[in-house]
């Protein structure tokens, strides 16, 4: 073990006074028994109460650089002893809170007395919530002989320019240097501190909705969820974690969730050089939920030093308000299972939210989001769900006009349902105007421009959309998908393969390949990628009729008839129970060379209003039916612009 310097203040903290000159630990005046690496831990955070510690600080200062030993356990072992002796704990911390994947930081206040005689000095301004206040009296009162004034006062000069010294340097131990600039964010999936698995979706969804609070922010890009979830309990190094995802700022944090009281400790890290930027500790009541996500969003922007609009101030201010813990609870759960695909669990979560807070507006806008998944999921017709989608979207505006979840979802049923080219842009572009950084907006503004033949334009939002979510299998798949309508093959190929590379069971990656290698005669292979997404959307429970479909259309291009009538008999079989659009089975029939039967059922959809009709203007599978004026009475009447 290294020999530490140690410094000649006492350090009080709470009941507990403790010297490192001698490693002497007491409380309330008795002592508590501590040895060995524990005082050598205590003695370096009271050195630098209120910063974080790093475990390689820890590491130099517990063993000599040539032990060979488990490093990461030892230091584990070491603070779990010394949390025992002062009767603190890693869920609920007093004095000793741990900063993940980076250290430990002493967060109670700490008065030094210099050999017990000088006044304190407070060296620590974090105190947490339901910390003790400190015993009175706890510093001496020491009587000063009048011949020892004129040293008394030198001493105090040198111990006050010391003091100074060390402050500074501590400070600018947490300011960023100069040279750092965060312009990109991503927000790491919280910890779930509980000690309970079923709190996971109250942790993951805290998460959700600071990355929600912060994506508003103007000039900040912000990575989106479906990119850093899966980071949830790596081991990866920050720097490998900021290039795989091309940002400059990390944060990551803990959830400890007890009863309608939730503390969140946050910080933010330089992810490149793995530089601690600035930490803190939030604990609220649940009521008061948005308040807090709005305190972190605003911390944030002071950390990364983004000027903040006043049309932003404005927004803050105007949608916080209390809410019913047990609302927000369900609020959460919706988002769960809207993120899993669970959409009738989701609709059910996000309209228990509504019945306990009748006003929740992102509640309504969850719910819109959700039925407009319902059709895609084989759920319901889009009759039913859209609708229903568009009355939620709707009623979140009005309580809300600033939800941008709820715009996205407008935009969506303008462009499946109601064929308004117009009004899904300006939903689109409302939405985006209030979240720059939402990813589901740049998608499906994206496809819209796309199915409009405006491809520069619509691949252009589909890049951003995979730029906000780079480690998204799903931006990557539907990127390759724009590419394939627009008929630029070979770079179609790319992308399918790049979303693969992310997630090899990702059904849509393998359904855009093969329809690609369709369009360009590699019958064999387009069927084996085909196959594969049928496969993987059986495991997963999800769109299963829409791969079935693009299966029995490869089947039928490549003359293995039989196989395609196959698919259209288990597509048959699955109507009796689910909900399948009928473009589906027109599709099938457009592979085997059917053009009567392809048109019967893409007029069915026309009167359903299905949401996969808007392909039929871009998507080279309808290229056999381009001059049937039956195709162009279709178009007709989509009012596809001209």
């Amino acid at each position: 073990m290294q020999a530490a310097t140690r410094c000649k203040n006492i350090f009080r903290f709470g009941p507990f006074e403790f010297d490192p000159n001698t490693g002497e630990l007491r409380k309330h005046g008795l002592r508590v028994q501590l040895m060995g690496q524990p005082v050598e831990v205590l003695t370096l955070l009271l050195e630098r109460a209120g910063e974080v510690i790093r475990r390689e600080d820890l590491q130099s200062r517990l063993w000599p650089g040539d032990t060979f030993v488990e490093f990461e356990n030892g230091i584990n072992a070491a603070v779990k002893r010394l949390r025992e002796r002062l009767g603190d704990s890693a869920e609920r911390p007093r004095y000793i809170e741990t900063i993940p994947r980076s250290g430990y930081r002493f967060i109670a206040p700490v008065s030094r007395v210099s050999n017990g005689n000088s006044a304190s000095v407070v060296t620590s301004d974090t105190k947490p919530a339901n910390l003790p206040d400190q015993p009175p009296n706890t510093v001496a009162k020491v009587r000063i002989n009048p011949r020892w004034w004129f040293g008394a006062l030198a001493v105090a000069a040198i111990l006050a320019i010391a003091l100074y010294w060390a402050m500074s340097r501590s400070s600018r131990r947490l300011e960023r240097p100069s040279s750092v600039q965060i312009r990109s964010i991503a927000v790491l999936p919280f910890a779930n501190l509980s000690g309970d698995s079923e709190q996971e979706y109250f942790a993951d969804g805290m998460t959700d909705e600071l990355i929600t609070s912060i994506s508003k922010i103007p000039g900040l890009t912000v990575i989106s969820r479906t990119s850093v979830m899966q980071y949830k309990r790596t081991n990866k190094q920050l720097p490998t974690i900021a290039r795989e995802l091309n940002v400059d700022g990390i944060m990551e944090g803990t959830v400890l969730r007890q009863g309608d009281r939730v503390r969140i400790t946050i910080q933010l890290l330089h992810g490149p050089s793995d530089t601690h930027l600035w930490a803190d500790t939030y604990e609220r009541d649940l009521h008061d939920v948005l308040t807090l996500q709005d305190e972190l969003a605003d911390a944030v922007a002071r950390q990364v030093k983004v000027a903040v609009t006043s049309s932003y101030q404005q927004f803050q201010r105007e949608h916080i308000r209390s809410l019913d813990p047990k609302s927000y609870e369900s609020y959460l759960k919706g988002r769960y299972y809207f993120n899993s695909l669970q959409v009738e669990k989701a609709a059910a979560s996000f309209k228990e939210a509504i019945n306990l807070e009748p006003e929740y507006a992102q509640a309504y806008a969850g719910l819109a989001e959700t039925y407009d998944l319902f059709e895609p999921q084989n759920a319901a017709p889009a009759h039913q769900a859209i609708s229903a989608a568009k009355a939620a979207a709707l009623r979140a505006l009005e309580l809300d006009g600033n939800v941008a979840e709820a715009h996205t979802s407008l935009g969506w049923a303008n462009m499946v349902y109601d064929w308004d080219w117009t009004g899904a842009e300006a939903n689109f572009k409302r939405a985006l105007q209030l979240n720059p950084n939402s990813e589901t907006a740049h998608l499906w503004y994206g496809c819209e421009l796309v199915w409009e033949s405006r491809f520069d334009e619509g691949l252009s939002e589909m890049r951003r959309a995979q730029e906000v979510a780079p480690a998204s299998a799903y931006m990557a798949a539907f990127f390759g998908m724009g590419l394939y309508q627009a008929r630029r093959y070979e770079e179609a190929v790319h992308r399918s393969k790049e979303a693969l590379e992310l997630d090899r069971t990702f059904p849509a990656a393998y359904q855009w390949l093969g329809l690609t290698y369709a369009a360009v005669g590699r019958h064999e292979e387009a069927v084996n990628e085909l196959e594969k997404s049928l496969q993987f959307s059986r495991d997963r429970g999800v769109r299963i009729s829409v791969a079935l479909s693009r299966l029995g259309y490869a089947y039928g291009v490549a003359g293995r008839r039989a196989d395609a009538l196959a698919i259209l008999e288990e597509l048959r079989r699955m109507s009796a129970t689910k909900h399948v659009p009928p473009p589906h089975f027109a599709i099938v029939y457009i592979g085997m060379g059917d053009k009567d039967r392809a048109f019967d059922w893409l007029n069915k959809g026309l009167r359903e209003r299905s949401y996969e009709m808007p392909l039929i203007k871009t998507d080279p599978r309808f290229d056999s039916l381009r001059k049937d004026p039956r195709f162009q009475d279709l178009l007709k009447d989509m009012s596809f612009p001209q």
